[in-house]
């Protein structure tokens, strides 16, 4: 199916219409009315769309970007129709918003997601290589679609530098002698629960080179069946992340587990050629 998906920029009204569409249908009431995508379209900003047989089935929407002296493109929002998630849509995506940036001297593109959302996860570290050293708590405040419903809107803030093609060399060395932060288990409703005897510390003090941490494969699923265990992996991901940002480490890859869980592979920043 893949090698069928023709990306291309979105720039015409109609075209930005069904891009809307589904964004709608992706994102329910927090999607973006159609004459701000075609402003923004017409003022710098980008959409791609990817096409199935001329039939619209994602997009993704950025725009141009400007903080502490340096520009980059903002992703704002990338959505796949639910038929063809996880089979390589979005990276096809990105790949075309990193061949744009390269054509018009972006150096860097930044987005921000989910920590616990293991899809997005595993497309930004693993298959991007970007990396993460910023947590950004309730950064929209209450949002009411499908995905976010029910939890503070946490994120982190992530960043691809577009020449940085390959992975550091030491990151497999590390990713070997990493150790779990805290440990995770499951529950007797079969789902997994992080750090359930309250082992980790805010005040201590991180000296190793690099640490593993879960995040739940299936936030969405755990969320419908247990909100509660849903918000204490929010609350104890957040504290996690936090500390660790502020010992300077930084999330560079993801390391897959066979069922349950993923890990975040966070690692120091002085070993790391950003």
């Amino acid at each position: 199916m893949l090698e069928k998906v023709c990306i291309k920029k979105v720039i015409t009204p109609v075209e930005i219409v069904k891009v809307q569409h589904l964004n709608a249908e992706i994102w329910g009431s927090q999607a973006i009315p159609s004459h701000q995508l075609l402003a923004v379209v017409q003022n710098g900003g980008l959409i791609h769309g990817a096409y199935l047989e001329d039939q619209l089935i994602g997009f993704n929407y950025c725009f141009v970007g400007y903080q502490e002296g340096k520009m980059y493109l903002h992703s704002h929002m990338i959505g796949v129709e639910k038929t063809y998630r996880e089979q390589g849509v979005g990276e096809l995506l990105k790949h075309a918003q990193q061949d744009y940036a390269k054509e018009n001297e972006f150096h860097l593109v930044r987005w921000l997601f989910d920590p616990l959302e293991a899809r997005l996860a595993n497309l930004s570290f693993l298959k991007l290589n970007a990396v993460s050293c910023q947590y950004k708590t309730d950064y929209y405040g209450p949002l009411q679609d499908d995905f976010n419903e029910g939890l503070p809107s946490d994120r982190l803030v992530v960043e691809w530098w577009v020449e940085r093609n390959h992975v550091d060399d030491c990151l497999d060395e590390l990713e070997e002698i990493a150790e779990e932060i805290v440990p995770w288990s499951m529950t007797v409703d079969g789902l997994p629960v992080l750090d359930k005897d309250g082992e980790f510390q805010r005040d201590q003090i991180f000296i190793r080179d690099a640490y593993l941490l879960a995040i739940p494969q299936y936030l969405q699923k755990m969320k419908v069946e247990s909100p509660k265990l849903g918000e204490d992996w929010r609350y104890k991901i957040r504290t996690i992340l936090t500390t660790l940002f502020e010992q300077e480490y930084a999330i560079v890859r993801v390391k897959k587990h066979k069922e349950y869980v993923n890990f975040y592979l966070l690692v120091r920043r002085s070993l790391l050629a950003l």
